[in-house]
């Protein structure tokens, strides 16, 4: 994931908003709404502490709270991120019907005609760069079909 870091933050009480940008460039609105927020927000910014993986905001009344940089990119439905979501989840699935089955992994590079390391590769979680059709032809090995569904996002 690329946008981990925040550049800025800005605040709007009239439009009941917070003005985001990553220091990737990527920038965003977030609506007080979808953090719960009710009260008016006096005062935000990247959290240096953390190295600018979240940011804080101070309510009216001086409560303070924090958001992590993906809670945002979750928000905003960003492309990037729920496409990682989806390979994060697709591969944590894999990894536990295989645990569940008698098949080893050599087997299992050994029918996907591949090799032990790309089976490695394709069943480590916080690896984004692989082909979802390998993790399907996993699946049906393991004597699973998978099945896609889009739902509306709320």
């Amino acid at each position: 994931m690329k946008h981990k870091k925040f550049k800025s933050v800005e605040f709007n009480n009239k439009k009941k908003s917070f003005f985001i940008e990553y220091t990737t460039g990527l920038r965003v609105e977030c609506p007080y709404s979808a953090l719960g927020i009710k009260k008016n927000v006096v005062e935000c910014s990247p959290d240096s502490e953390v190295g600018n993986h979240s940011f804080y905001f101070v309510l009216m009344g001086g409560k303070k709270e924090y958001v992590p940089y993906d809670q945002i990119l979750d928000i905003v439905q960003n492309p990037e991120y729920v496409k990682q979501q989806a390979l994060y989840e697709m591969t944590k699935a894999v990894v536990k019907l295989l645990k569940e089955s008698k098949v080893s992994k050599r087997e299992l590079a050994r029918r996907l005609k591949t090799s032990l390391s790309q089976i490695e590769r394709l069943l480590t979680l916080t690896n984004y760069n692989k082909d979802l059709s390998r993790l399907i032809e996993m699946a049906a090995i393991l004597n699973y079909e998978f099945k896609w569904e889009f739902k509306k996002v709320a």
